[in-house]
């Protein structure tokens, strides 16, 4: 016990003294789940400076957690048991939350100063739209010439999605979130004819109204672009948001990464906020293993470990951290809970070493 609390009490003391730089690494080790039993009071002492820790300028981790399971059984299924050091977790299923999840969210939220944000999938919506209006059309087909048989029309995208992101948006007083994140891949505008570039400005103009308005209203709120920045039309709107998340999930190195960063910084579109989401490490529902890149040497390693380095590396732009999508995937580990997320959360802000 005398052990333990020597251990946390060098934690806190260089707590205390790191800088608020991303530059000067910040002294934060792993946690250690029974300091709480063995010394409440340094315990609330190391949730301080953790704290404090989060409100520097610092390279940030942000999990986007599958909360799709509801059963709890298993310790991955729960936000407190994601690492001290992650700064934001993003909900990929932000609706109908248990009890026992926004119980968590408030603890993680008021211990150790976790914004918990969540995800408006537009990319999801729209599949979900296209899928109906293929439904209906095989329908009308099958009963085409019927005596009788009115056509279904078909779902008009730009007549649903206003009432779908005031739905969405309303979740944020709903649940108490600290922001959300907008996943807006969109299409390639070059080759559209008028009428299709019509549409799109259309489709972009509710979106980004609705979240222009939803900026306004909450400005203590936490806001996030997530998605392909090349394919929005006014990229003006692109600074408004803190952050820029690229989806890294197919990119199979390093260089490829840069390749696509700098790809889509066009005009106007803020280089000082950039974020990579690389996936964890799972099997997708096609069989494709996801979450592994090439690294340097030509062997296969974790993509959240080799992204991290990546983050490290300076560049024309600013790399202001990294994002982990499914990020409790990463729990399942046999040496340590959370492995890859640790190792890139000690690349990224390394402890000092005195």
């Amino acid at each position: 016990m005398k052990k333990t609390i020597l251990v946390l009490s060098i934690i806190a003391a260089a707590l205390i003294a790191a800088c608020s730089e991303w530059t000067e690494p910040q002294a934060l080790p792993i946690e250690r789940p029974s300091a709480d039993a063995e010394n409440p009071a340094l315990y609330q002492q190391y949730l301080e400076n953790l704290r404090n820790y989060k409100m520097t300028y610092h390279p940030l981790l942000i999990g986007w957690f599958d909360n799709s399971d509801k059963s709890f059984s298993g310790r991955a299924s729960h936000l407190k048991a994601v690492p001290d050091k992650v700064d934001i977790l993003s909900l990929l299923y932000p609706d109908n939350l248990a009890t026992v999840e926004q119980e968590e969210m408030a603890a993680i939220r008021a211990d150790k100063g976790t914004r918990v944000i969540y995800t408006i999938d537009y990319e999801a919506f729209r599949q979900g739209i296209e899928a109906q209006n293929e439904e209906i059309t095989t329908q009308n087909k099958e009963n085409e010439g019927e005596e009788g048989y009115d056509p279904i029309p078909l779902i008009v995208l730009t007549d649903e999605l206003p009432g779908f992101l005031d739905a969405q948006i309303a979740l944020m007083d709903k649940y108490g979130y600290d922001g959300f994140s907008i996943h807006y891949s969109g299409k390639v505008p070059v080759f559209m004819t008028d009428e299709e570039k019509a549409e799109l400005r259309m489709i972009q103009s509710i979106l980004f109204g609705r979240v222009s308005a939803a900026m306004a209203k909450y400005t203590d709120k936490l806001f996030i672009f997530e998605g392909v920045p090349e394919n929005v039309l006014d990229k003006t709107i692109l600074q408004s948001f803190d952050y820029l998340v690229l989806r890294a999930y197919t990119v199979t190195s390093t260089i490829e990464l840069t390749a696509m960063v700098r790809k889509s910084l066009l005009q106007d579109v803020p280089s000082d906020r950039i974020i990579v989401c690389v996936p964890a490490a799972y099997i997708d529902e096609f069989g494709v293993q996801m979450g592994k890149m090439t690294a340097v040497d030509g062997s296969t390693q974790s993509a959240i470990t080799e992204a991290a380095w990546w983050v490290k590396d300076l560049d024309s732009f600013t790399k202001r951290g990294l994002g982990i999508l499914r990020i409790n995937e990463d729990y399942f580990n046999p040496d340590i809970d959370y492995r890859y997320t640790r190792e890139a959360i000690e690349i990224m802000n390394p402890s000092s070493k005195n």
